[in-house]
C-alpha cells in the first residue's frame, strides 16, 4: 500500500475531496492522473504537492522519500550567484540564452491569459489558416503592427492639430 494511501486511511481523507482541493489550484490534475500520483506512478509539481498536503494535513516526508522528491541536486550557492533565491531559483542555462538572444535582436517576449476554451477555438491550427494566419506568434505579429499603426495615425492628427495654433496648444 502507497505511503499516499495509508495516509488518506489514518486522516480519513477520501481521493475525491483530494482531487477536488488539486483540482481548484491546478486544473489540469484530474482524477486519473491525481491517481497516478497516489499509485506512485507519477510525482506532483510542487504547488500539487503543497495542496495535497494541506488536505491531508501531513508533510511531503509523510508520504514520498526525501530521495523520491529531491530530483535534483541544490542550487543554493549557485542561486546566490546568479540572481536567484529562495522563492525564485537560479534560472537555467537556457533561460538566460533567451533572454540574451531576445536583448540582441530587441525583441519582446509576450505572456498572456485568457480564456482556455476560447483560445483552444480561435488558435487551432485550422482555425488560424482560415482567419489567415500562419500561426499564434504570427497573429499576435500582425495585431501589434496593425496597433502601431493606428496610433501612428492618432500622434500625426494630433500634431497637425497641435501645429494650428501659436502656441501649438489647442484651446
Amino acid at each position: 500500500m502507497s505511503r499516499y494511501k495509508k495516509v488518506m486511511l489514518q486522516r480519513g481523507v477520501m481521493q475525491k475531496e483530494v482531487s477536488e482541493n488539486v483540482h481548484k489550484i491546478d486544473p489540469r490534475v484530474d482524477s486519473p492522473l491525481l491517481s497516478k500520483i497516489i499509485n506512485d506512478i507519477v510525482l506532483p509539481t510542487p504547488r500539487t504537492l503543497e495542496t495535497i498536503c494541506k488536505t491531508l494535513a501531513c508533510d511531503p516526508l509523510d508520504i514520498y522519500d526525501p530521495r523520491e522528491i529531491a530530483l535534483a541536486p541544490p542550487t543554493h550557492a549557485q542561486g546566490a550567484t546568479d540572481g536567484g533565491n529562495a522563492d525564485n531559483p537560479a534560472p537555467s542555462a537556457e533561460a538566460a540564452r533567451k533572454r540574451q538572444r531576445r536583448r540582441d535582436k530587441g525583441l519582446y517576449n509576450l505572456t498572456v491569459e485568457i480564456d482556455r476554451d476560447i483560445a483552444e477555438r480561435v488558435f487551432a491550427p485550422e482555425a488560424l489558416r482560415k482567419l489567415g494566419y500562419l500561426s499564434k506568434s504570427d497573429f499576435v505579429r500582425q495585431a501589434v503592427t496593425a496597433l502601431a499603426d493606428r496610433l501612428s495615425a492618432i500622434e500625426a492628427k494630433e500634431k497637425a492639430d497641435g501645429a494650428g495654433t501659436p502656441n501649438g496648444k489647442n484651446n
